[in-house]
């Protein structure tokens, strides 16, 4: 017996030793100094603030869209590019969604795409008194832009044009032809997208590459890493609304049923939340994870990272303690609206909630469904699926591709010390759909940890500003390969 134990410990202490040289000769991701920004015109401010100050917003209800904003928003395109209007083709899809095609000098390369949306979310009018800014004011201040749709999406459409515009005042062609792709109502329905995506197919259009909003650069996502990281999205998350719904005779308050239709869906509510489907490593976050752990200040953390056949559940319990790292492991499932009754004093006969999922790569809706079901496993609960927009998960654009290996490129250039890495999408995009036309999607916006996304105080900081221009030049000019 003391020899087992002894060959027990012998082993322990050799599998420690391969533990502690693997975390300390993993090397950090290599360092680099990136150039200079490239100077803002005199007027990229100007047509920031203005593009902030059109009320783009996308409602719900396509069909009542606000023509007056979006016309105006047309005009304002016109009269503040005019290079780009006199000397690339300008296509209107769907009524508001816009190509325009800049003829490359090399006809027989597959052209790249840069993309995004210049629609909005509303602003609650409850919340307005909340803004440090008018929400529509584009008010230039504490060296930022603020407004509405500073940060999504027009800080990828308005730098787009500001770099293509420049780049024609120095009499610039590219040999590869681009195109600029805008849709008008990605926060809505995305049927912008949809039809400018139609319309390329029918031009028999297959792109070497697409960029649209995405990842950002952040310096404090990654626990025990200070360098600023690069999240470049190369896929997405599948996107499924189901329905439960129960029935059950209600009645009079004041003489309740031991359970009531309220009370069995809260129940399957609460099951759903109590649990989630398998934390997983996908392809796309081990090399996520393979990036960054060398560059760990954190000892523990790094030994944990750079050894995840044996700790991979403490890192797994390590990424989720934030809800964004969470959600790279696992598919969520999330109650978003909840309806029933009708007074007060009148116990309801139905009660209904939608629960949204965002499917993690390598699954499937079906998944969730069977999920679901196995988890509620109550038959009152009646399950289907809801809304007019449901997907499975993307494929992955590989980090080998050409079109991963030109962000990473160009990140280098404008962020100093950055670790590109690849990222799962957890939310929708346009970009989705460009996936019929091109095997190199990719998801980044050039800004650094956004301000007020979807919510109060949003705002673009200058020096990002000039960072997104920078980048979307240094694509035009270098992805001409």
């Amino acid at each position: 017996m003391r020899k087992f134990f002894s060959f027990i410990g012998l082993v322990a202490f050799i599998l420690l030793i391969i533990i502690v040289i693997k975390a300390v000769t993993i090397t950090p991701w290599p360092h680099q100094k990136a150039d200079a920004l490239i100077a803002l015109p005199d007027s990229a401010i100007s047509h920031f603030s203005k593009a902030v100050q059109i009320a783009t917003i996308s409602p719900e209800d396509t069909t009542h869209i606000d023509s007056i904003h979006f016309n105006a928003f047309r005009n304002f395109l016109e009269q503040s590019y005019p290079l780009i209007h006199q000397k690339l083709n300008r296509t209107i899809v769907a009524g508001y969604s816009y190509v325009f095609e800049w003829k490359g000098t090399d006809t027989t390369l597959q052209p790249i795409i840069l993309m995004g949306h210049y629609d909005v979310v509303p602003v609650e009018e409850s919340a307005v008194k909340l803004w440090t800014a008018k929400p529509f004011g584009g008010e230039v201040k504490d060296s930022a832009i603020w407004g509405r749709g500073s940060i999504d999406d027009k800080s990828s459409v308005i730098p787009i044009l500001e770099a293509t515009e420049n780049l024609l005042k120095q009499g610039y062609t590219p040999k590869r032809t681009v195109l600029l792709c805008f849709g008008h109502n990605e926060e809505s329905t995305g049927t912008g997208a949809m039809a400018i995506v139609r319309y390329l197919k029918s031009k028999k259009v297959r792109a070497q590459m697409v960029v649209d909003e995405g990842g950002e650069i952040s310096t404090d996502k990654i626990k025990g890493v200070k360098r600023p990281v690069a999240f470049i999205g190369v896929a997405e998350k599948g996107y499924l609304t189901m329905e439960l719904s129960v029935e059950k005779k209600g009645g009079h308050s004041s003489i309740p049923d031991n359970e009531t239709a309220i009370d069995i869906l809260t129940k399957a509510l609460f099951k759903l939340r109590k649990q989630h489907m398998p934390d997983t490593f996908t392809p796309t976050v081990e090399e996520f994870l393979d990036r960054t752990s060398g560059s760990s200040t954190d000892f523990l953390n790094k030994m944990a990272l750079s050894n995840r056949w044996l700790f991979g559940g403490v890192v797994k319990k390590i990424m989720s303690e934030s809800a964004e790292g969470a959600a790279m492991l696992h598919t969520t499932i999330v109650p978003t609206i909840v309806e029933s009754g009708v007074r007060e004093n009148v116990v309801p006969t139905n009660a209904k909630a939608i629960v949204n999922s965002r499917v993690l790569t390598g699954e499937t809706t079906k998944d969730v469904i069977d999920f679901i079901t196995k988890t509620i496993d109550d038959n009152r609960v009646k399950i289907k699926i809801s809304g007019d927009f449901n997907t499975e998960p993307s494929a992955a654009t590989p980090f080998t591709s050409d079109a991963f290996k030109r962000i990473e490129t160009a990140v280098y250039k404008i962020e100093d010390d950055v670790i590109p890495v690849p990222f799962l999408m957890l939310g929708a995009t346009d970009s989705r759909v460009y996936r019929e036309i091109s095997d190199g999607v990719v998801n980044f916006t050039p800004v650094v940890d956004s301000k007020g996304y979807h919510g109060i105080d949003e705002r673009l900081p200058i020096k990002d500003y000039q960072k997104a221009i920078s980048f979307y030049t240094l694509i035009l000019k270098e992805a001409q390969k």
